[in-house]
């Protein structure tokens, strides 16, 4: 899979509002754009540094390279320039601040300059505090997850229920990382060229799951 396709798929799961033909077009000319001049296109210099090191936060290296590795900041960056709303983007770009503002809070330092147990930490603060939102947003409706989804799909636009900074960050993570090559060929199970499909195949223990 080239970079491309890959950031049409992640385009694509990110709810990309655009034809796909304009999105297609919009996504390559902004990719070549970034291989072109190694810049961030939407995001700052240091907020792209924050991003490269909090996804690989949520997906490190291991016995496979991590989310740096597989360079999914830059995927961020572009899905973010080209699939979000403004009132998204925003709320993205408060959520590094809220990142830098809890890792000086804790230790003195940017999140770039944590270690990576540092990191975690701050992750986890992340992480607990959007489940705090989504809880609070739950309870005060007074209605079922279900109930809320299917009220979402009626809602106009600017009513649906906003979606926390850590979860917009940690979908795009694992999309854009299981979209790259490395993701599909070395963190997943990969067949170049595959032959029938098979819905449904049982994996064999510790054997990885396969990429799609």
């Amino acid at each position: 899979m080239n970079r491309r396709d890959a950031l049409m798929r992640v385009a694509a799961l990110a709810g990309a509002t655009m034809s796909l033909p304009a999105l297609a077009d919009t996504l390559e000319a902004s990719a070549t754009r970034r291989a072109l001049t190694g810049k961030p296109l939407f995001l700052t210099a240091d907020q792209d540094a924050t991003v490269a090191e909090l996804a690989d936060t949520i997906i490190p290296t291991t016995t496979t390279p991590g989310a740096k590795a597989a360079k999914v900041n830059e995927v961020i960056d572009i899905i973010l320039k080209d699939c979000y709303k403004p009132a998204d983007q925003q709320r993205f770009l408060d959520g590094l601040t809220q990142t830098n503002k809890l890792s000086q809070d804790a230790y003195g330092k940017a999140f770039v300059q944590l270690d990576p147990t540092q990191r975690i930490e701050i992750v986890k603060k992340l992480q607990a505090e959007a489940k705090q939102q989504l809880a609070q947003m739950d309870s005060g409706k007074g209605t079922t997850k279900v109930e809320n989804a299917q009220a979402d799909l009626q809602m106009p636009d600017a009513k649906k229920r906003y979606t926390p900074f850590f979860t917009i960050l940690k979908d795009l993570t694992l999309t854009g990382y299981f979209t790259s090559e490395i993701g599909c060929t070395q963190a997943l199970e990969y067949v170049a060229v595959p032959g029938r499909y098979d819905g449904c195949i049982t994996l064999k223990p510790g054997q990885k799951a396969w990429a799609i």
